[in-house]
């Protein structure tokens, strides 16, 4: 049965997300990476894709930091009674309540892509509250702890830059946001100097602003990853295609879309070796356009291949569907394998095709009717049916010698093989016997 010619889309798979290659894509992919790395910039299209297929590894990363941050922060509550033991209700608001709290609405935005704003403000807004939280705490505590809780959670913040991949700018806003809550808690505390507050601020800045370089060098390399796999994606996808129209062109008649003799070859041996499809219910019908020369010669080779074209397509229409298949096996021939077949079916379908070619009304210039009139084409057919000792190259002999006795016959009729039957006889018989082909003649 004939192949329809499709294209195969070409994904990135990561995660179980697909990312859809366009021609866009393609050639934007490779104008970036003919550029230096940190030279790469996104168009608004290329960063849908990439956000889509970083988003499965980014929110498992963000969500999994927040339960150990929540985690931690509960964990804490017993560590500041150690602390400060007379703010052991407070902590426990703050550390034990709050702070997981804070963390599980921020696990929620994260559940499900969201825009690169969203993640953005969700971060700032989430470490922005916990700061502010945990000043609280620290003015209450006082003394070494004031400084102490400030410090924990300034490093807290400077984490959560590197460990959430959201854009440079939010990264500033966080950084920004945590050193002006920093400072604005530090010179109020009456343990250190203003000096000390606004050095202590910078201090802290600077590395934080290290951690926000250190996450966009990250996430630049990320994108060129993420080009790289593009780029191989498609190559490959590319060559697949290329593996699938060669692979059409090995086993598919251009001209018709049918299989060629090579895949009648292919499907006849997996037949032959399926223990489930009896051999007396195979069929091999052999068919060739009659003085199919004639209209070459007269009407041209364009007139011939389009005669041919519409032939393999009435051919295929009078088959069974999924069951049976037609292939091009020569010039003008053509071989129609059937499977658990009877004689009486093999014989309806082989006269179906005769006849629904004989309708087409394709007129043949080279021949003449009987009455004068240009006669149309027609065409022979040999029908002969297997056996469990017959090879199949013997099964298409007995379809081919009876496609020639139906040539010979005058040519438009049907002939059915009795070979087969005759194989069998001298198989029992334990001896060699040749059996003339039965002949039936329809006009």
């Amino acid at each position: 049965m004939r192949s329809g010619d499709r294209s195969l889309s070409a994904t990135t798979p990561d995660d179980g997300v697909d990312v859809l290659v366009t021609p866009a894509l393609e050639a934007e992919t490779e104008r970036l990476l003919s550029q230096r790395t940190r030279d790469i910039r996104f168009s608004p299209e290329m960063v849908r894709a990439y956000r889509r297929k970083d988003w499965p590894q980014r929110s498992k990363i963000a969500r999994a930091w927040m339960i150990w941050v929540a985690l931690i922060s509960m964990a804490f509550v017993p560590v500041s009674y150690l602390l400060a033991p007379g703010f052991l209700v407070l902590s426990t608001i703050i550390s034990g309540l709050l702070v997981p709290a804070l963390h599980g609405g921020a696990y929620l935005v994260w559940r499900k892509p969201r825009s690169a704003n969203v993640e953005g403000l969700a971060l700032v807004l989430l470490m922005g509250s916990v700061m502010m939280a945990y000043g609280v705490l620290a003015v209450a505590a006082g003394g070494s702890n004031y400084e102490r809780f400030l410090i924990c959670i300034m490093y807290v913040n400077t984490i959560a830059i590197v460990v959430f991949n959201v854009g440079y700018l939010w990264a500033l806003t966080l950084m920004a946001c945590s050193t002006a809550i920093f400072f604005g808690f530090e010179i109020f505390n009456p343990a250190i100097a203003l000096e000390e507050a606004i050095g202590t601020s910078i201090f802290f800045a600077m590395g934080m602003y290290a951690a926000t370089i250190a996450r966009k060098t990250q996430s630049i390399l990320g994108q060129k990853a993420f080009l790289l796999s593009l780029r191989n994606e498609y190559r490959s996808d590319a060559l697949r295609r290329a593996n699938h129209q060669l692979e059409i062109l090995a086993t598919r008649d251009p001209l018709t879309g049918l299989g060629n003799r090579r895949s009648a070859t292919d499907l006849i041996d997996r037949l032959w070796r399926d223990p489930t499809v009896p051999k007396a219910g195979i069929a091999f019908i052999m068919a060739d356009i009659d003085l199919f020369k004639h209209l070459n010669d007269t009407a041209g080779h364009a007139a011939g291949d389009a005669c041919i074209r519409r032939i393999a397509d009435t051919i295929e229409e009078s088959l069974r569907l999924g069951v049976d298949a037609v292939f091009r096996y020569g010039g003008e021939e053509f071989l129609v394998v059937l499977a658990h077949a009877t004689p009486d079916l093999a014989w309806t379908i082989a006269q179906r095709i005769r006849s629904s070619v004989e309708a087409l009304g394709i007129v043949n210039p080279g021949i003449l009717a009987a009455d004068g009139s240009t006669g149309v084409v027609t065409i022979s057919l040999g029908v002969a049916f297997a056996h469990e000792g017959a090879a199949p190259e013997m099964v298409a002999k007995w379809a081919d010698d009876a496609l020639y006795d139906a040539k010979r016959g005058g040519r438009n009729i049907v002939f059915l093989s009795n070979a087969h039957a005759a194989a069998e006889d001298a198989r029992h018989a334990q001896q060699v016997a040749v059996q003339p082909v039965q002949k039936i003649h329809v006009r």
